[in-house]
């Protein structure tokens, strides 16, 4: 069985190695080129689902690797005013197909993981393949052609190739990303001993903070390790600690050509919105990374009805796609990667028909992804509304009111 993968992005490479681990030929098609001239300038959380996949899908190298480059940082979101006094602390847990999990959180540069998750595919990886569109073959198989004129023939097509995928496109043209009406501004501040001292201690573990203020705006907050500069090669990059900060509002309350504004002009719709909130929070817009400060209108997927399964099939952004409020595209993601990796295995092994073996992925994502998609959304649009902390704990914690699960609430 030969594989084919469009994208070399988180979810595609982690499937990779596990299709490789178990035997399977594949082959990555990546319409970048090898050496990326920007590298991504934020880091990612890794979730008990991440974490599950990259240690069964990862060769024993890479995982280690990861092991040493990520660290540590537990469960806990805390949520604070925009004076910021504590109001609430919501502690390692998650809901998630109706239970509640134990939620145990890794911190890692995205530019590390890129590299660990690159590391060990460049003989299977094609650079520089943009991918345009697909047949199936009448004996089986799937023809994948490329913009550059060529085509390859593979046994099952994996649309791995983010939130505006074409094969997703081809593959599922009626399902179309929405816009849920909310934007994002994000921006980093590199870590100074002047920002350390200025800031709480809370800020600075890798946890994630939320400002959450009687106007309908809100302020996330949180440190990760980043490359200083996103001009220069991986293997050359300075990694350093920042305070990454997304600035959450509705989209009609902002300016109609905000993403024409320059990164100065950001900063400075952000400091006017948030006039009366907490001086050091000021500072930290103030003293921004001018280079990596950009607006974001936010989208989502609808919920995801059954289709007619085939031989090809869609993992990550590519179906799923969600706003970033809970931190879960990447993870979903990988989640998706390790049900693949075994759905297809037990096809080479023999156990199972392929579309078949596709229909049953397909089905067990859907019923994740439709509720972490839901999460997601919800929680964008109760970012930019009045509420209080009661339905604040009842959405994420899935009207799980028992402290002894975790959460505790500040008066």
């Amino acid at each position: 069985m030969h594989v084919g993968i469009i994208g070399a992005g988180i979810g595609g490479a982690c499937l990779a190695h596990g299709l490789r681990k178990n035997g399977i030929r594949v082959t990555i098609y990546e319409r970048n080129p090898a050496l990326s001239s920007e590298l991504p300038g934020y880091g990612i959380h890794i979730n008990t689902f991440g974490k599950q996949a990259l240690q069964e899908c990862l060769p024993d190298a890479n995982w280690l690797t990861f092991k040493e480059a990520s660290r540590y940082i537990g469960g806990q979101s805390r949520f604070y005013n925009e004076r910021m006094r504590l109001l609430a602390v919501q502690g390692g847990i998650s809901p998630m197909a109706g239970k509640i999990i134990s939620e145990q959180r890794l911190s890692i540069s995205r530019t590390e993981l890129k590299e660990i998750l690159n590391k060990g595919l460049s003989s299977i990886i094609q650079w520089n393949k943009t991918f345009v569109r697909y047949e199936h073959i009448e004996n089986g198989g799937i023809k994948i052609f490329f913009a550059d004129g060529s085509h390859e023939n593979v046994d099952v097509l994996i649309g791995a190739d983010a939130s505006n995928s074409k094969v997703r496109k081809q593959y599922l043209p009626f399902i179309e990303r929405f816009d849920v009406g909310v934007s994002m501004v994000i921006g980093r501040a590199r870590l100074t001993p002047d920002l350390t001292a200025l800031l709480p201690q809370n800020f600075l573990d890798g946890t994630p903070n939320s400002i959450v203020p009687k106007s309908p705006d809100w302020l996330f907050i949180s440190m990760w390790r980043a490359p200083v500069n996103i001009h220069v090669d991986a293997a050359l990059a300075e990694i350093d600690n920042f305070i990454v900060w997304v600035y959450v509002a509705a989209t009609d309350s902002l300016p109609y050509n905000i993403t024409d504004f320059s990164a100065e002009a950001l900063c400075d719709l952000v400091r006017a919105r948030m006039i009366s909130w907490d001086p050091s929070l000021h500072t930290l817009i103030k003293q921004s990374d001018m280079e990596n400060i950009s607006p974001l209108h936010l989208r989502s997927m609808p919920h995801l009805l059954p289709w007619k399964s085939s031989a090809v099939t869609l993992l990550g952004d590519a179906i799923h796609n969600m706003t970033p409020m809970t931190g879960s595209g990447a993870n979903t993601a990988l989640r998706d990667a390790l049900l693949l990796t075994q759905k297809l295995a037990s096809v080479a092994s023999g156990h199972e028909e392929l579309v078949k073996a596709i229909s049953d992925y397909e089905q067990q994502m859907r019923a994740y992804a439709n509720e972490i998609v839901g999460i997601s959304l919800r929680s964008a649009q109760n970012a930019v509304g009045h509420f209080s902390i009661p339905p604040l704990k009842q959405r994420h914690l899935s009207i799980r009111r028992n402290t002894s699960q975790g959460y505790q609430h500040r008066r």
